[in-house]
């Protein structure tokens, strides 16, 4: 199950301060660790995503080891294709992996990777760049919470699809 009540927490206390605070500096580094969190919290649900269906279809305790270690620790992002399709690839194989696929809602699988790409391309600007004394424009939190939503949704989607195709 992936949970939720941290992350919203978080947040939304991230958009609180944002809100109250009346530099934008300041404002800044709320935008920027909300989009940060996000992201981090993502990583962690699509790596929980995988170890909860290997955990579900693999018997054998060096197989579930060698998933945990070989795969999930050593994938280090959330890129839909790169990352989480990979991971998912290597415990169910690629035609598992195209009728998950076919089952995903096509309007959330849509919402879901657009997400994920755009959520990619600024966190990689935000995580290679300092604030200096430039305007910068970073989505506010409220934003962030709006993305998570759009995640959460698809995240949900493609747990329950693999349950539902016995992963």
């Amino acid at each position: 199950m992936i949970a939720k009540s941290y992350i919203n927490e978080n947040l939304y206390s991230l958009d609180r301060l944002y809100n109250k605070s009346t530099g934008n500096k300041k404002k800044l580094y709320y935008s920027k660790l909300a989009l940060l969190e996000l992201c981090g919290w993502l990583e962690e649900s699509m790596d929980d995503i995988a170890l909860r269906s290997s955990s579900r279809v693999l018997k054998d305790a060096s197989s579930k080891k060698y998933f945990s270690d070989r795969v999930v620790k050593r994938t280090f992002g959330f890129e839909y294709e790169k990352h989480f399709k990979n991971m998912i690839v290597s415990l169910i194989g690629l035609t598992g992996w195209e009728k998950l696929e076919k089952k995903i809602d096509a309007a959330v699988l849509i919402t879901f990777k657009a997400t994920l790409g755009n959520l990619k391309a600024m966190r990689n600007k935000e995580a290679h760049t300092h604030l200096k004394g430039t305007q910068r424009l970073v989505d506010a939190p409220s934003l962030t919470i709006n993305n998570f939503g759009k995640l959460y949704k698809g995240l949900k989607e493609f747990e329950k699809k693999l349950k539902e195709m016995g992963y």
